[in-house]
């Protein structure tokens, strides 16, 4: 008995010592730093649209600088092409890409505490110059026009498609599209002038039975634009993107979403 209440005290008394460490005080700093910013087309400025689920057209790499082995940190970019981190220290940090829907791009920038602000120039393989959607009640179909540009037909000269995706939430995008498998709404092998440049329709019907997963309920529909331009540059044939409207099949117009 008198052994058992030994082996009792000595193990109570071990935990006693152990608990220290376990109840010191955490003095370990926490993050100090915010960024924001946005991924811009560096000849027009307008916002580079991306792909955050299914394809990896919205993430790149992050480096902290002043470390003997630097570890890539991976960020993520919203759908409309902007993006925010909360959890940052303040430092040096490099960003690269080199597979994204954007040539190659790195950058160095320095974050100090509190909230920072820093956007990417980049150069998209494909920039649309304009788009409209709309709803025609007369032929139920939604339709697209798009005039599109290819940035540097000697790296990306195949301008293989312009597709009209639409899916039930605002994650539209060639992942998420509920009508891949109408042949309307895509246009194949499209042909540009000497300046990269293309004028594109696509449409989606309504009534066929290859869209009925999205038209079976009556609801807001979600569509955008992709284009996929290869080459020797875009091996990893990643698609670029107008922004993401919503349309509802009454006749009235699309409208930007812009919740993100």
């Amino acid at each position: 008995m008198k052994n058992i209440k030994y082996i009792l005290m000595t193990v109570v008394a071990a935990l006693f010592v152990t608990s220290c460490d376990w109840f010191a005080l955490d003095n370990m700093e926490s993050y100090d730093a915010t960024i924001a910013g946005k991924f811009v087309d560096a000849e027009t400025g307008a916002l580079v649209p991306s792909e955050v689920y299914g394809s990896q057209t919205g993430v790149f790499k992050i480096f902290e600088l002043g470390w003997d082995a630097e570890a890539a940190q991976t960020w993520y970019i919203k759908n409309n092409g902007t993006y925010r981190n909360n959890l940052v220290w303040a430092g040096d940090y490099r960003m690269e890409t080199n597979d994204a829907n954007y040539y190659p791009f790195t950058q160095k920038f320095t974050l100090n505490k509190g909230d920072n602000e820093v956007d990417f120039a980049v150069k998209p393989f494909v920039r649309f110059l304009n788009q409209e959607f709309k709803y025609d009640t007369a032929s139920k179909k939604i339709i697209a026009t798009c005039t599109v540009q290819v940035t540097d037909p000697a790296q990306t000269g195949n301008l293989n498609e312009v597709r009209l995706c639409c899916y039930t939430d605002c994650h539209v995008g060639t992942s998420f599209n509920n009508c891949k498998n109408d042949a309307n709404a895509v246009a194949s092998n499209v042909q540009f002038d000497a300046d990269g440049k293309a004028t594109v329709t696509v449409a989606i019907d309504t009534q066929n039975s290859a869209n009925a997963t999205e038209f079976k309920y009556e609801r807001v529909h979600y569509v955008r634009l992709a284009a996929l331009a290869t080459g020797s540059a875009n091996t990893a044939a990643r698609y670029n993107f107008t922004q993401t409207y919503s349309i509802a099949l009454d006749g009235s117009a699309a409208v930007e979403y812009d919740r993100w």
